[in-house]
């Protein structure tokens, strides 16, 4: 059997209670949703959550499918509770070096095709698309991949986009102007030509990591799809556009852009914790059709917290580890922590060998990627998976005006709250990227860091005594 979301859940659910939760009663898509998983997330807990009834809607929800960086083990294959946090990124690493072809299937043999819709049955109300946080400008399909084709090259490409709901059979496409999807839209431009779109909604979510990668202009996430699976991509053709669409998604939407015109969306909650301005420029899709499952599910992302920033971190983590370890070869491991913006801050671990190492490696992440703002660089006996470890060496192994560096005005991530000059003015996607190097000196003597003992650590079962 193909892989896809209802065979995830199903992995998720027998892992137990601390990765997958059923919710008792209807929920309402309008703000209840996403509080309902941030009061789970208070609580320190982060389990994928199925909402078999959905008020407005006959469809059910899932949702905190990303929800903690130990789901995406399970998302990569790994065995629950066993899998450690280095080895996630390693594995995620490893299948990404992989890529697989997609293998195409007639529409006969693709769930995706059994229920169609053209022309006025094509409704998006059908739909538990939720309204996000209090003051976004609609409701919004947050974590839905959207293919469109280099007109140049012929090439597929797959994006995560914002997509608010304009109409029944119209959304909202904002597409980040640094982003692939935004290049091609231009160039159709250039070439006064539509762009044929397909946006895809629920699949196993190793689909969706390859989604989010960061790769070239010419690299075909298709086949990073198959990768992160660890089994081809299964395709079938689309009812009204020349485009492939996974087999075993839950939902398909097709349409076209027309890239010369646009429209506006926003305000929207961010991945930043903060909303992002009003009127923003999108693009409009005219819905041509939509294909789904008879039993669809509906995935739902809640784009302003935790889950929102999780969905992105390994694409980003593998990235700025490449970066690094080729500056720095004793690299030891890179994390992006959750609560930092997807990549606001970067913590680094390293096997300190030369005097400078620890700068070197930090100024190698800061720019690495755009939204890169802090690096923390530490030794490598520092779990940067647990952020007291990395606060406990920036407050003990760190001199101010010697261990930390600036570098101002880099050109960083367009949604940076910060992006302000002195007068408050908005100065664009302007920031400050900081190294702290809380590495030890490698050429003068430092105090011995107390630690128990590593054989009686290993040995001591903790349910022998309490």
């Amino acid at each position: 059997m193909s892989k896809d979301l209802k065979q995830f859940l199903k992995t998720v659910k027998e892992a137990g209670p601390d990765y997958y939760v059923d919710v008792k009663k209807p929920v309402n898509p309008h703000l209840e949703v996403c509080v309902l998983q941030q009061k789970l997330t208070k609580q320190g807990r982060f389990p994928v959550i199925y909402c078999p009834e959905i008020v407005g809607s006959k469809l059910p929800l899932v949702t905190s499918v990303f929800g903690s960086y130990d789901t995406l083990g399970l998302i990569l294959g790994m065995e629950p509770g066993k899998q450690h946090k280095p080895g996630i990124l390693h594995e995620y690493r490893r299948r990404e070096a992989n890529p697989k072809p997609p293998q195409t299937v007639p529409p006969s043999e693709a769930p995706v095709k059994e229920v169609i819709m053209r022309g006025e049955d094509v409704d998006l109300s059908l739909f538990p698309i939720p309204f996000h946080a209090g003051l976004d400008s609609g409701n919004y399909i947050t974590i839905g991949a959207t293919i469109c084709k280099d007109p140049d090259t012929g090439i597929p490409n797959v994006g995560v986009y914002r997509h608010e709901v304009k109409g029944k059979d119209k959304l909202g496409c904002m597409i980040n102007p640094i982003n692939h999807g935004a290049f091609i839209a231009r160039r159709y431009a250039q070439l006064d030509k539509p762009m044929e779109v397909v946006l895809f909604i629920g699949h196993h979510p190793a689909v969706l990591l390859a989604s989010l990668h960061k790769g070239s202009l010419d690299f075909n996430e298709l086949e990073l799809m198959g990768a992160l699976m660890d089994e081809p991509l299964r395709v079938t053709t689309a009812e009204t556009v020349d485009l492939p669409i996974p087999a075993d998604a839950e939902i398909a939407i097709e349409g076209i852009i027309d890239p010369r015109n646009m429209v506006t969306d926003g305000p929207f909650a961010e991945y930043s914790g903060y909303y992002g301005e009003g009127d923003k420029p999108c693009y409009l899709i005219q819905i041509t059709a939509i294909t789904m499952r008879k039993d669809a599910i509906y995935h739902g992302l809640d784009a302003a917290h935790r889950e929102h920033n999780l969905a992105g971190v390994l694409p980003a983590e593998s990235f700025t580890y490449d970066v690094v370890k080729r500056v720095v070869p004793t690299t030891k491991a890179v994390h992006l922590p959750a609560y930092a913006g997807c990549a606001f801050h970067v913590f680094i671990s390293l096997e300190k060998q030369v005097p400078g190492q620890g700068k070197l490696a930090g100024l190698s992440a800061v720019t690495a990627r755009d939204r890169s703002k802090v690096a923390i660089v530490v030794d490598d006996d520092i779990d940067i998976y647990d952020e007291q470890e990395v606060w406990w060496a920036v407050a003990t192994r760190v001199t101010g005006d010697k261990d930390m560096l600036h570098i101002p005005d880099v050109t960083g991530a367009h949604l940076d709250p910060t992006g302000y000059d002195e007068t408050r003015l908005k100065r664009g996607p302007l920031t400050t990227r900081t190294v702290i190097d809380a590495t030890r000196p490698v050429t003068l003597p430092f105090p011995t860091r107390i630690t128990p003992s590593k054989d009686l650590w290993t040995s001591l079962n903790i349910d022998d005594y309490v």
